[in-house]
């Protein structure tokens, strides 16, 4: 195996993900290199688009019905603010505790495994808080072509 760190592995393999159920759902996704207004990847359909902040945890032990994320202040402020004219999400992809079971590889091709789910941060206040914000990510938003594709037609005003 390779020494790359785990956070940074984490985070590659979060934005593969989504990638790939975007491209799956027909939508095009742009990663942003320099983090500077707390958007990480936009997903974009010709001249639509959303902003994207992206986690990535181990899976939790807890299997409620909403995982707590703690944002920093300053990401969660950028897309809370309520000037914004395009939507922002916060999209966390659980992984395994054990990198070697992220992926599963056989004859039947590749399987990414845990689940991502996603919160809408745009509809949110912004916080005065110093430090974290906690977001709560329902488990029942759970990231799929399907739910992508609803994500993107309520920007576009369709829902």
């Amino acid at each position: 195996m390779g020494n790359l760190d785990v956070s940074a592995c984490k985070e590659w393999f979060s934005v593969a993900y989504v990638e790939a159920l975007s491209y799956a759902a027909g939508y095009a996704v742009t990663v942003v290199h320099v983090d500077h207004f707390g958007v990480d990847l936009e997903i974009r359909d010709r001249a639509l688009r959303v902003d994207v902040q992206m986690k990535c945890m181990n899976e939790s032990d807890v299997k409620g019905d909403h995982i707590s994320y703690d944002l920093d202040t300053r990401t969660y402020n950028l897309l809370s603010d309520p000037g914004r004219n395009v939507p922002a999400y916060l999209f966390v992809v659980e992984v395994p505790e054990a990198k070697n079971d992220w992926v599963l590889s056989n004859s039947e091709g590749i399987h990414l495994r845990r689940c991502g789910y996603y919160a809408k941060i745009s509809a949110l206040e912004p916080t005065a808080n110093k430090a974290t914000k906690a977001v709560r990510v329902a488990r029942e938003n759970r990231l799929t072509i399907k739910s992508l594709d609803r994500l993107m037609r309520e920007a576009r005003g369709e829902l």
